[in-house]
């Protein structure tokens, strides 16, 4: 199998992809890995029901943590669906039922790398409680 991975040429560099919201970004174009030390808990019955579910809102007033260099880049990649052209093709007299219902699902994905992360943002320690913190 043949995964096809996309990287944008120089030419389309200048207009920025839109990205998901998801990504923390702390310059102009740089994305940023967070790495926080904890657990989520979402609550669900199978793990699929959790994909893409709004877990809640990071509001944390004081949190100590510096930028480290990754090891490797990693990269944001995209789906993209394909259609393949001959699978698309109703207007063909010689094509039977039967090959109408096998190219019908044929299609390929590609992939877009929207972005390369290589620095990340570490909170070793957890935040203090703000809960009756008293007023300066």
């Amino acid at each position: 199998m043949i995964i096809s991975i996309n990287f944008p040429t120089s030419s389309t560099s200048s207009s920025t992809p839109k990205l998901p919201p998801a990504l923390a970004k702390i310059s102009h174009d740089e994305l940023v890995l967070i790495e926080l030390q904890g657990a989520l808990e979402v609550e669900c019955t199978h793990d699929e029901e959790r994909d893409g579910r709004l877990v809640g809102q990071l509001c944390i007033d004081e949190v100590g943590g510096k930028v480290a260099q990754l090891p490797k880049p990693l990269a944001i990649l995209q789906r993209v669906p394909n259609v393949d052209a001959d699978a698309m093709n109703c207007d063909d007299p010689e094509d039977s039922g039967s090959q109408r219902a096998e190219t019908s699902g044929a299609a390929t994905v590609s992939w877009d790398a929207i972005a390369v992360i290589r620095r990340k943002i570490v909170f070793a320690k957890r935040p203090m409680p703000i809960v009756g913190r008293p007023q300066a």
